[in-house]
């Protein structure tokens, strides 16, 4: 997507650095979305990474009811994954899964769209 929105490969690269940077330091993996501070929370919901990681782990870890004691916890996978991540089974009544799945399509169709306008739309050529 940034190739067909800057004019050069190397400034597309720059700004592709920047972007995968911030996706990985508040995608939730390094950074648990229970300590993402609040200003930042929003990056956190238009990271694709993010909604990838929500996917796979509520998938696998979502519905585990293994007891398990650690330092500061005791209770069920399940418990774990929503008081040390905050990923739920459920958001709002639709399965956390089947939402992650609906917004990275929606991810997909919008890099995909943003490039195919900008291939059509812009044109970095010189005379």
């Amino acid at each position: 997507m940034a190739v067909g929105l800057t004019p050069s490969q190397h400034l597309a690269a720059v700004i592709s650095s920047a972007f995968y940077s911030l996706w990985n330091l508040l995608s939730g993996f390094l950074i648990p979305k229970t300590y993402i501070p609040g200003w930042w929370i929003w990056f956190y919901y238009i990271c694709p990474i993010a909604w990838t990681l929500r996917g796979i782990i509520t998938s696998q870890l979502g519905d585990v009811e293994t007891k398990i004691m650690g330092p500061g916890f005791e209770g069920t996978v399940k418990e774990y994954l929503a008081a040390s991540l905050g990923f739920e089974s459920e958001i709002n009544g639709f399965s956390a899964v089947g939402l992650s799945v609906i917004v990275l399509l929606g991810f997909i169709i919008l890099f995909f769209g943003s490039f195919a306008v900008s291939v059509k739309v812009l044109n970095f050529q010189k005379r």
